[in-house]
């Protein structure tokens, strides 16, 4: 591929994170009232239906199905990255396959969970809510408890960043912070045992600072090195050729 093609390739599938992070907030936390989500540990089935399924039913409804959609477009974002990181391999490739994978693997969750919050909300009045509960509370501790997917691909990019001293693309700084974000995932483990408190599903942990440090910490970071790291790339080709 021609060098100008492929950088723009990169940077249109580096666009993918942004346009995710911004239509995922709007979709799965506005339209689908989660801020915070319901706290369904302290809720029995009816309270769960009256309060959330059935009182913003069709809010949610179009909320989850269009978080399907766009939960994916973090592949795109996670996959430039893993291109830039094997860029200069150095026999870090257990890196950015960890990477690779762990972004793979977050997408996904990203887009299946939702589209079972999508199923409890078409069937609210359907069915015994007891089961809208268990559903509801089934895709909650694999949404948030299966977090080492997530913290593989933190580990990678953060090893990668930290041992991979030659690169000069993500500062080290970057990827200790990228491990400090996976190291603040570990209390999503308490979510089966806090029904209420910081670490519970809605609590200041487990869902403010976890998610908040996650976006800012690791996602805002690495993508504004992604660019930087294009821009310069393209500055250099274009220079090449009109040198």
């Amino acid at each position: 591929m021609d060098p100008l093609t492929k950088n723009s390739v990169l940077k249109a599938f580096a666009w993918c994170g942004p346009v995710f992070v911004i239509t995922y907030l709007i979709c799965w936390i506005g339209l689908g009232h989660n801020l915070p989500p319901p706290n369904f540990m302290d809720m029995t089935g009816v309270e769960l239906v009256e309060q959330y399924y059935g009182k913003y039913q069709a809010d949610i409804k179009l909320g989850m199905t269009l978080s399907t959609f766009v939960g994916l477009i973090y592949l795109g974002w996670s996959c430039t990255l893993a291109s830039i990181m094997t860029e200069n391999d150095a026999g870090t490739s257990l890196f950015s396959y960890l990477e690779l994978a762990g972004g793979l693997l977050t997408a996904w969750l990203l887009a299946f969970c939702p589209a079972i919050w999508l199923s409890c909300a078409v069937y609210a009045y359907l069915v015994d809510p007891n089961i809208i509960l268990m559903v509801h509370s089934f895709t909650w501790f694999i949404y948030d408890m299966t977090y080492m997917i997530t913290g593989f691909q933190l580990l990678g990019i953060g090893l990668y960043t930290v041992f991979h001293k030659t690169q000069k693309v993500f500062p080290a700084w970057a990827g200790w912070s990228a491990i400090a974000v996976g190291v603040i995932f570990l209390p999503l483990t308490l979510i089966p045992y806090m029904p209420t408190g910081p670490f519970a599903v809605g609590g200041t942990w487990n869902f403010y600072i976890v998610f908040g440090t996650w976006g800012f910490a690791f996602f805002c970071v690495y993508s504004y090195f992604i660019f930087k790291e294009l821009n310069r790339q393209r500055a250099v080709i274009l220079t090449e050729r009109t040198g």
